[in-house]
């Protein structure tokens, strides 16, 4: 089985700015395409002719094309978790694999068995075309391999990091509230503001996404519970290509905690 390889510059053109979805070209990483956004993705054109659209019917229909993006074909990354705690800092190495399917496609996060006392560790999630994306871990204990969002599996932790798969699997554009609020600069570029509420009693309330409005690329993230309190901030702080090598940073910061995890890429260039 051949390895798909990703192409930075059609994915981006770009800046992935310090954080996000172009990075990852069209045909490559899986979920960092979906953070980084969709490209190619531009605002809503509903003409001169028609009423302006509604703060909740643009966010829908960012959310639903944010959410619909699937890779084009299989590929396997190699990244670092660099995680930073009160208890120090560590790596874990990661294998990222990515595989389409005809009414979805899966995302699996894998440590080797060096990093797991002899014993590699496995993280999937599943994408459905017209479903809230699922989540589960074959090498958890029974009782805890697979769950749909907002039940336990999503909460679980990729190596211990502060990356939830209910996190990479952006679980919050199937919130039933999706509005935009308005355009922000954020690193110096005009964005629209996503906001994502939840009805749920418990668990995070609110996620607002940063959208590139040129790019269509979401550049940062940050999480918020029922009180506006801010739990946990997303950004792709790093995209570099030299010679025939890219890489790419992405971070997730634990608000409350106070720790941070960075999870790098790095890949051949496809020319």
């Amino acid at each position: 089985m051949q390895s798909g390889r990703m192409e930075p510059k059609a994915a981006v053109q770009l800046i992935d700015l310090g954080l996000v979805r172009s990075i990852v070209g069209a045909k490559g990483l899986g979920w960092l395409r979906i953070w980084v956004g969709v490209i190619g993705l531009g605002l809503v054109d509903c003409g001169a002719a028609e009423a302006e659209p509604t703060a909740e019917a643009q966010g829908r229909e960012w959310a639903q094309r944010l959410r619909t993006v699937a890779p084009e074909q299989a590929s396997t990354n190699q990244a670092v978790l660099k995680i930073r705690s009160r208890d120090g800092r560590k790596q874990v190495p990661l294998t990222v694999v990515t595989r389409p399917g005809k009414e979805g496609w899966w995302v699996e996060y894998q440590t080797g068995p060096e990093t797991a006392g002899g014993k590699p560790e496995i993280w999937r999630i599943q994408y459905s075309n017209d479903a809230p994306p699922r989540f589960e871990s074959p090498t958890a204990p029974t009782a805890q391999k697979t769950g749909t969002a907002g039940t336990w599996p999503g909460d679980l932790r990729i190596a211990g990091s502060d990356f939830l798969l209910r996190e990479l699997g952006m679980e919050f554009l199937h919130w039933p509230e999706q509005r935009i609020r308005g355009r922000e600069l954020s690193n110096g570029r005009w964005c629209q503001v996503l906001e994502s509420v939840s009805k749920r009693p418990d668990g995070p309330a609110t996620v607002r996404s940063w959208i590139d409005e040129k790019l269509g690329v979401v550049l940062s993230a940050e999480v918020y519970d029922a009180r506006l309190v801010r739990l946990k901030h997303f950004s792709i702080t790093q995209f570099r290509e030299q010679a025939d090598r890219w890489t790419c940073s992405v971070s997730m910061v634990d608000d409350v905690k106070g720790t941070k995890t960075e999870l790098a890429f790095d890949g051949a260039v496809q020319r």
